[in-house]
């Protein structure tokens, strides 16, 4: 009761200069206890710390688009395979090959893509593209007999694909129909004994 009255009878100054005192020792003695306890969370032993990995090393590198992917598949599809068998060799090599005609499910115009080319398969399963009489690529063929697909690996992004085959004689419609080949698209491929520009006969 003493102290409550010596506080009371304390001018009101010295109480306010006591009040702050006290309240400025808390906020000091939170402060620094607030400190400590993100120091605490925020920092590792250096032992842990050297420890811990950096994920920027094992993040994968970005991977960049191969242009050539799909000839790796064509070509993989190719050496996979067994050799042509002789008669399939034998019969693309008997012709000239037009590629007369072709339609896409889609509705655009394929037509042009095609219509100028021609090619000269060989027994060793290469192949030429012709155009207006020059041979602007070679390539690597081969005939899955199992599935009657025709695989045909180039440089022309429209002929770099798989192909179902209907051969009647010498005509054969190519279908884009397979695993690899899902466009639908499909040509017309006419068989001719000798080129429109000269007269050189196949055996």
């Amino acid at each position: 009761m003493k102290h409550r009255l010596a506080l009371l009878s304390l001018p009101e100054s010295a109480l306010s200069m006591k009040t702050n005192v006290l309240l400025g020792a808390l906020v000091v003695g939170l402060a620094s206890l607030t400190c400590k306890n993100l120091q605490h969370h925020t920092s590792l032993p250096a032992d842990r710390e050297r420890a811990s990995p950096n994920l920027q090393a094992f993040a994968p590198a970005p991977q960049q688009p191969n242009p050539s992917s799909e000839i790796t598949s064509l070509e993989a599809w190719i050496d996979a395979l067994p050799p042509a068998t002789a008669s399939h060799r034998a019969y693309l090599a008997s012709a000239y090959w037009h590629l007369s005609m072709a339609v896409s499910p889609r509705g655009e115009d394929v037509q042009p893509r095609y219509e100028r080319k021609w090619l000269a398969f060989r027994q060793d399963q290469t192949f030429d593209i012709l155009l207006d009489g020059k041979v602007v690529d070679t390539g690597r063929w081969n005939w899955d007999a199992t599935k009657n697909y025709l695989y045909l690996s180039c440089k022309d992004p429209y002929l770099n694909n798989s192909w179902a085959v209907k051969d009647l004689s010498f005509l054969m419609i190519w279908i884009g129909n397979t695993d690899l080949n899902r466009s639908g698209i499909q040509i017309k491929v006419q068989g001719h004994k000798q080129l429109p520009w000269h007269a050189t006969e196949r055996d």
